[in-house]
């Protein structure tokens, strides 16, 4: 699918002022009290979230049954003690000491403020009770009779007590979270920055914008109690799996559309930035240790370093909260609508997608989709698990995608010079490289979980090692040496490769066999559009095989020997026993052709005969396929 220019809009023509800020008033005393206090909350908050999910991934939750009123006896305790018990003493510490930080700050946002913010730490005091009265409940009711029976009075009695200790627990984790994002709005809420003067930047954008940040939100309050079932029950993981993808999609299409909207409002773009590397880092943390715990890689991790993976991800998890509540808090501060009658931007969804579209190299994609579906077909021999295939098919293309996205990014100073590539997104200007960065790596992750959850760890190492060869290698040898198309058939190669082992979870001779025929069929290929657009090449600083060759020889010679080359290698399906008679007439029919079309070039060496030769072998490879697929049947 080609992109069409379109008008990027200047800032000054839809209101897309960068908002102005005065110099910020003096806090008085009272105030910059509540503003520290603020901060040390938040601070310490996330401490204990992060004591907290150690306890909760060690089971050292009921490892002292006690409660008590004299807090003192906790931190006495806590210096005596050892392993999960001095993890969940240290965990109501902290809390402890938050209460009397936020007593503190009640006391100061009271004396130094007036009007209703006055009563904003009152507010978060009763959130914070709250999640300590949970807490406390759930260590009683395993310990303390009476508060077992009062328990399970209130909740339709029964005997049941450990799933009412798992509800509460949950309960106490999410509230915990909730009041770590409550805390990090007051510290963002009695700032100086917050407080002083600005002038918010007019969008007509600003109300969807806003929308789309909330929704984030809310999709991360739910993914955090999904989260928190799957750690207390060891159930449900699937749940938490599909609300992942939901809720990277939204906070993926809040970043991207805040670098494009709202780019020039700083604190937006900078929260905007930080939430699109947390949810790289979220990703990863998420996918590690089930990977770990599962038995998927060849050397199992120590228990602590899976303890700490966990832990990090419910940390980062946290932070991502606190992020999108501190974005939704700015945007509303600074991103709003223009005044009526203001005429709004042109908007064009459609050509924003296309633009998307494009970055992932759709056509190149498409035949990376081709052959790995080639590749599982062949490996299946008539017994096909379809939702496999759609997991294998879907998570490489998503990783190809991501790469298309990520060369062009890497290229767009090379394609800017070159009239075929001039007009892509980045280059042209409609798409930033910071954004087409964020979506490459968000796909080649949605991709790799994917493969990694729904196929196997080679299927996932053999793709994320495509991408690695083909953006670190071959990419930048482009203009180093005229090696480099040798250097890129190995990427090209592989998909059929991760197809067949999607489903033997093995490399076999058979997989070799494919990679064979995919990396010889390339040369010729990919030198016959080197000719074609040789010029263009030159311009971009591209060094291609013959580019000191003005009359072509050098490379139509090339093309011969490697369509030679080709035939013999299509054969060894045949000698390998993948394939039989009736796919050794085919190949030996397709190969002979395909050898006719760069024998005639390599004699006439004109701008058709070159084109015939690349027709040729976009002819060839699905044919070829499609015998060996008809003959396997």
């Amino acid at each position: 699918m080609l992109s069409h220019p379109r008008r990027v809009p200047e800032p000054g023509a839809t209101g897309m002022e960068k908002p102005v800020q005065s110099s910020p008033q003096p806090l008085n005393p009272w105030q910059r009290w509540a503003h520290w206090l603020a901060f040390a909350c938040s601070g310490l908050t996330l401490l204990m979230i992060i004591v907290g999910a150690m306890v909760t991934t060690i089971r050292a939750g009921d490892t002292d049954p006690t409660w008590s009123w004299r807090f003192w006896e906790w931190a006495v305790g806590w210096w005596q003690s050892q392993g999960g018990r001095a993890y969940e003493l240290g965990h109501r510490v902290i809390g402890t000491v938050i209460g009397f930080c936020l007593i503190g700050f009640t006391i100061a946002q009271y004396k130094g403020e007036t009007g209703p913010r006055r009563w904003l730490g009152v507010a978060a005091l009763a959130v914070l009770v709250l999640q300590g009265v949970l807490g406390g409940v759930r260590v009683l009711v395993v310990s303390d009779t009476d508060v077992r029976h009062a328990v399970l009075d209130a909740t339709g009695g029964g005997t049941g007590v450990e799933a009412r200790r798992a509800a509460l627990a949950m309960a106490h984790g999410v509230v915990g979270q909730v009041t770590f994002a409550i805390l990090s709005a007051l510290a963002l809420l009695t700032s100086r920055g917050w407080l002083a003067p600005m002038s918010p930047q007019p969008h007509h954008g600003a109300l969807r914008t806003r929308a789309l940040a909330r929704s984030a939100l809310g999709l991360a309050l739910v993914q955090l109690f999904l989260g928190t079932l799957v750690r207390q029950t060891g159930q449900h993981v699937m749940l938490h799996v599909g609300g992942a993808f939901l809720v990277s999609a939204f906070v993926l299409a809040l970043v991207l559309r805040v670098h494009r909207l709202h780019g020039s409002v700083r604190p937006v773009r900078k929260l905007a930035s930080l939430l699109g590397f947390l949810l790289l880092a979220q990703v990863f943390l998420g996918l590690t240790p089930w990977m770990l715990t599962q038995g998927l890689l060849v050397s199992p991790a120590p228990a602590s370093v899976v303890a700490l993976l966990r832990t990090a991800h419910v940390t980062t998890g946290a932070l991502l909260l606190v992020l999108l509540a501190l974005l939704g808090l700015w945007l509303r501060r600074l991103v709003v609508m223009p005044q009526p009658g203001q005429q709004a931007p042109a908007d064009d969804p459609v050509g924003r997608l296309q633009d998307y579209w494009v970055l992932t190299k759709a056509r190149l994609s498409s035949l990376v989709l081709v052959t790995v579906g080639a590749g599982y077909l062949l490996a299946s021999r008539g017994e096909v698990d379809w939702p496999l295939f759609v997991l294998a098919v879907g998570g490489v293309g998503a990783v190809a995608g991501g790469t298309g996205a990520l060369n062009q990014v890497l290229e767009r100073e090379r394609d800017a010079r070159m009239e075929r590539t001039r007009n892509r997104p980045i280059p042209s200007g409609r798409v930033s490289a910071a954004e087409a960065t964020l979506f490459g790596i968000l796909l080649i992750l949605l991709g790799s979980a994917m493969l990694a959850l729904g196929v196997n760890l080679l299927s996932t190492a053999l793709a994320l090692v495509t991408s690695a060869i083909y953006l670190g290698i071959y990419t930048p040898l482009k203009t180093r040496t005229t090696l480099n198309t040798l250097i890129g058939a190995v990427p090209g190669a592989l998909p059929p490769v991760i197809g067949w082992t999607a489903v033997t979870d093995a490399l076999t001779i058979e997989a070799f066999v494919l990679f064979a025929i995919l990396f010889v069929w390339q040369l010729p290929h990919f030198w016959s559009i080197a000719w074609l657009y040789r010029k263009q090449y030159e311009e971009g600083g591209m060094r291609m095989l013959g580019w000191w060759d003005p009359q072509g020889g050098v490379l139509a010679r090339q093309i011969t020997i490697w369509c030679a080359a080709l035939l013999l290698t299509s054969l060894l399906p045949v000698v390998t026993g993948m394939a039989g008679i009736t796919y050794a007439v085919g190949a030996l029919a397709l190969g002979l052709g395909f050898l006719g079309a760069g024998v005639v070039h390599a004699w006439r060496r004109s701008q058709g005969t070159t084109r015939g030769v690349f027709v040729a072998s976009l002819l060839y490879l699905p044919l070829l396929l499609l015998a060996l697929l008809l003959d396997a049947a």
